[in-house]
């Protein structure tokens, strides 16, 4: 059985990497580790010509140690040599009224451009464009700012800070452990919202990482 279904984030990362130049895309392998700063990751490089075939992607993901799950980065290097960075989001909750509270936000333009993908407890929220280094900073900071203050987070406000103390953002793409629920699957963030998913989302909430 593929461990690249049709709904996974792979299909939507492909068809931005395509449309651009880039020579080289971030990888790692990594092991969760709850409530602390350092990381346990692995990282690697693989050239766009490479991702861009699936049966290499499969065979990453299937090498994956045991204990860990591979994480797709958002920094990218460019083939004139310049660094850029994927467009992406790690929610707080897994309640779709908070991708509304998001789109708020953000504003229905950009917010459109996203592609979203349940990660069990949680979404990951994939752009359509690359950007700077400087523009990924500033986009960070307005996640952020996204979480109203003595509210339920709306981006997890701890994935942001380890992204920024790491320099890149990163997200899962692998279901390995027993740690998360399911890999990540693509979602249309159009449908209701039902009540069973806040309660859901209460339950990641005491669970810890997405």
């Amino acid at each position: 059985m593929s461990m690249l279904a049709q709904g996974h984030p792979y299909w939507h990362v492909r068809s931005v990497i395509e449309a651009q130049r880039v020579g080289t895309v971030s990888m790692s392998y990594y092991s969760y580790q709850p409530q602390t700063v350092a990381e346990s990751r692995t990282t690697w490089t693989i050239s766009s010509a490479e991702f861009l075939q699936s049966a290499s992607m499969e065979r990453l993901m299937a090498a994956t140690p045991e204990g860990h799950e591979l994480a797709l980065h958002s920094n990218v290097r460019m083939l004139d040599g310049e660094e850029r960075h994927l467009v992406m989001i790690d929610m707080s909750t897994g309640a779709r009224a908070h991708l509304e509270k998001l789109r708020s936000f953000l504003g229905d333009h950009f917010f459109q451009q996203l592609a979203w993908f349940s990660s069990g407890r949680s979404f990951h929220g994939y752009g359509s464009e690359l950007l700077s280094k400087d523009d990924w900073v500033k986009f960070m900071g307005l996640l952020l700012l996204a979480n109203k203050p003595r509210m339920e987070p709306t981006v997890d406000p701890r994935w942001i800070g380890h992204r920024l103390l790491g320099g890149y953002s990163a997200l899962r793409w692998t279901k390995n452990t027993t740690h998360y629920l399911t890999p990540p699957s693509r979602i249309d963030p159009q449908r209701p919202v039902k009540a069973s998913e806040f309660q859901v989302a209460a339950l990641g909430k005491g669970l810890g990482s997405k």
